[in-house]
């Protein structure tokens, strides 16, 4: 019997002319790959998205090519990985034209964007759709990124995470604080279009960020749009159980990712939010074919165009370790990677699971350029659709962040095959709870809720929540955040988890194998 929950499909899509999560895929034959540059490529993609009822577009984005290590860019720019970088902002409205209820969430950064901007732009996207925005708040870690940026190195962890605390809050009170319900009026006999009363300039003075300015935009359909967020370290969890309303994570299998679901729902609650309004994304990259045998045939064409090159240079920048320097062939100590500033703590969390096991660079190279780490499944649409059923039942996950291995094969097998199945089962919507409405909306499966729960930081920044303590006499508002605000722990009194939601296998996935 399905559960009662609905799953929601998210593409995974890299906004770079240039990348896959299978690295050297564009050789395949029909492979989409070189053509990611046009616009025709992105329209396809979010008439198959809607076509298969699915529920976002998720955009990762990096900026600046990575060249830590010596020889590095050349295999990064060799394999494709990574490089001819574009901006995913510029093809949304294209994408939102051609559709009508398929959402998007696009990476922004908080080290590199400013919040006025970020926030402006967000509203403009957030009205160009009809709500149909979340942004995925990262904080950056490469020192690539960081130079391409101006500076000399990556600000320390913790401390990006403390900027992003501030930087949110800005962007809170811009989207929520500055113009008041019904401030939108085009009243031709009393000649007022945007009624000044109402709108109320945000005077933020923050220890790293501030402004003095009115919200640049009208209040778009959400406001604030759907925040998306994937740090895995202590001051990532705590971000997310404050702000996040969606979550990307690992696992290899569900016991592995059910604790770290549990940690973040009791952190949610702890943070005065419903914890059901924090959803869990894990990565699948389903290998679908109408029989097994088809299905294993696609999977070793697949395997075989991996470049674990590419995918050693990617390595090396995510742990901040060179693994070009380690002979290809023989044991390495996946003990001696240590976190670091530069390095993503989720990804060295899933290596030293291995800590008991033989692992060489080769391996390690050909599982990154192979679609990472997360679960690949390999079979039937009705032994992808089992896997999937038994880590809603088993880790109380809200969908998948569904990474393809080569377009417009994976994803149209996904849609076709796979999505039929899951609907037939009582796994999947058949049609969005909410046709052409917000992004919140169709997430939450609660129609009407356009805007941010009462429970989310940001509705604390809502006009009618600041003005008794932030409003001068002429109603605009003075916020001071010069001493930041600690975030409440992620570890609620009585856990006892030993995750941080990382757990994922490097061994391939091979159903009915």
């Amino acid at each position: 019997m399905a559960p009662n929950k609905k799953l929601h499909l998210n593409f995974f899509e890299m906004a770079c002319n240039s990348a896959h999560m299978g690295l050297g895929m564009w050789k395949n034959a029909g492979d989409s790959q070189p053509q990611k540059s046009s616009i025709e490529y992105y329209t396809w993609l979010a008439k198959l998205a809607e076509k298969g009822k699915i529920s976002g577009i998720f955009f990762a984005d990096v900026y600046g090519v990575d060249d830590t290590f010596p020889g590095q860019m050349l295999e990064q720019f060799r394999s494709a990985s990574n490089c001819a970088q574009m901006d995913p902002i510029v093809y949304i409205s294209a994408m939102a034209a051609v559709t009508k209820s398929v959402c998007f969430g696009i990476t922004g950064s908080t080290s590199y964007i400013n919040p006025f901007v970020l926030a402006r732009t967000y509203s403009t996207l957030d009205h160009a759709t009809n709500g149909r925005v979340a942004w995925n708040v990262v904080t950056s870690y490469s020192t690539s990124s960081a130079k391409a940026n101006g500076m000399d190195n990556i600000t320390p962890h913790d401390k990006r995470y403390e900027k992003a605390h501030e930087y949110v809050d800005l962007c809170y009170s811009l989207w929520e604080g500055s113009w008041e319900d019904g401030a939108t009026v085009f009243d031709r006999e009393t000649e007022v279009a945007y009624d000044p009363a109402r709108i109320h300039k945000i005077n933020f003075n923050g220890k790293y960020h501030k402004t003095s300015a009115y919200g640049a935009s009208h209040p778009s359909p959400q406001r604030t749009p759907v925040i998306f967020q994937a740090g895995q370290s202590k001051a990532g969890k705590a971000f997310s159980a404050q702000n996040a309303e969606a979550i990307f994570v690992g696992g290899g299998k569900p016991s592995d990712t059910a604790p770290y679901v549990k940690e973040m729902r009791a952190a949610a609650a702890a943070n005065g939010r419903d914890p059901q309004h924090i959803k869990v994304f894990p990565q699948m990259t389903p290998v679908i074919g109408r029989t097994l045998e088809e299905a294993q045939a696609k999977y070793e064409k697949y395997k075989s165009l991996a470049d674990w090159k590419g995918g050693i240079a990617k390595l090396s920048q995510y742990i901040n370790v060179d693994l070009s320097k380690y002979p290809a062939d023989e044991p390495f100590d996946v003990m001696a990677v240590g976190t670091s500033d530069n390095a993503i703590h989720a990804i060295i969390n899933t290596l030293k699971r291995y800590k008991d096991q033989v692992v060489t660079p080769r391996m390690l190279g050909e599982k990154m350029a192979f679609c990472g780490f997360g679960p690949m499944p390999v079979g039937t649409p009705e032994m992808v659709a089992d896997v999937m059923e038994d880590w809603l039942v088993n880790a109380d996950i809200d969908g998948f962040n569904i990474a393809y291995v080569s377009n417009p094969e994976s994803y149209e097998d996904l849609v076709e095959l796979l999505v039929p199945v899951l609907q037939a089962r009582g796994l999947m919507w058949s049609d969005y709870t909410v046709p052409g409405g917000t992004y919140r909306e169709n997430m939450l499966n609660t129609p009407g809720q356009c805007h941010v729960p009462d429970g989310h930081p940001a509705a604390k920044f809502r006009y009618s929540a600041l003005k008794e303590k932030h409003a001068d006499e002429n109603g605009d508002i003075t916020i001071d955040r010069r001493e930041p605000v600690a975030p409440k722990s992620v570890e609620p009194k009585g856990s006892e988890s030993k995750t941080n939601g990382v757990t994922q296998s490097i061994a391939e996935i091979k159903v009915g194998a």
